[in-house]
């Protein structure tokens, strides 16, 4: 018997028949989730996955739930993942963060980098386990190689980390965080990119190039990075009024306080 047949041949076991509802309405759940971790099938940035809506907006949660049991019965790795997210986080269904380890390994080992990521925020944020950010990081490493590139800012953020317990090993390293911020901006992760076009702009850790950092920073604002916009709108705010300008209103499109507070500021100065 294979090892997935092996894996596959637990879940039965694994998985209740039913599962155990949070008691809140449907209409409030959207506004108290602040859970960690990803859904298989992640849009673009800002973008809510399909599974969120569909379980924010659900009647019925055991009838979302027996069809991703099914599904992942049926060996579908995505439905695994997703199972194991939603009880990492226990806003769907009552919490279980031992049995969400269980099947988000069970995924990740069979070559799911969201799952991989999951286990790395489970070890990040101490749920169920120890806090453990070497662990975090293997994980978060694991799903970066498997072409989930937001891995690489979450390894950027890790290694930019300090630790207060005594009894965790980690040393921050500010370089190794710009080197995984690169990786990530290169092929296309915009949070990376706004990272790196910043420390290009500051010179943080890096040698102050501001065509580089104008390069970068304006790549993550048109993927709707909204500190990005920002970023420009201040650089330019004191060199070039049209694209000051600009910048500032992306921003403001995007939800900035920071932007409209400059707007109404120059209005005032008029």
């Amino acid at each position: 018997m294979s090892a997935a047949s092996n894996i596959h041949s637990l879940l039965a076991r694994l998985l209740p028949a039913r599962i155990i509802p949070v008691p809140i309405p449907p209409r409030q759940r959207q506004h108290l989730f602040t859970g960690v971790g990803l859904p298989s099938h992640c849009g673009q940035l800002g973008e809510r996955p399909g599974l969120v809506n569909r379980l924010d907006e659900a009647v019925d949660l055991q009838a979302v739930y027996a069809d991703l049991r099914r599904l992942a019965l049926a060996g579908n790795i995505a439905a695994l993942n997703d199972l194991g997210w939603i009880w990492l986080n226990g806003k769907y269904w009552l919490a279980d963060t031992v049995l969400a380890g269980h099947l988000l390994r069970m995924a990740a080992l069979q070559g799911n980098a969201a799952a991989w990521f999951n286990l790395g925020q489970q070890h990040y944020f101490g749920k169920g386990v120890a806090v453990c950010y070497e662990q975090a990081a293997e994980c978060y490493r694991q799903a970066f190689e498997g072409g989930l590139l937001h891995a690489a800012a979450a390894l950027g953020d890790l290694f930019e980390e300090e630790v207060c317990d005594a009894e965790q090993e980690w040393m921050v390293d500010p370089v190794e965080a710009l080197r995984w911020f690169m990786r990530g901006a290169k092929l296309g992760e915009a949070r990376c990119r706004f990272e790196v076009g910043h420390r290009f702009l500051h010179g943080l850790y890096v040698e102050a190039d501001i065509k580089a950092a104008l390069y970068w920073l304006e790549l993550a604002a048109a993927a709707g990075v909204m500190q990005a916009a920002e970023e420009l709108a201040v650089h330019f705010s004191s060199r070039n009024i049209a694209r000051y300008k600009d910048w500032r209103d992306q921003a403001i499109q995007m939800g900035s306080n920071l932007a409209l507070t400059m707007k109404l500021e120059d209005q005032v100065q008029r």
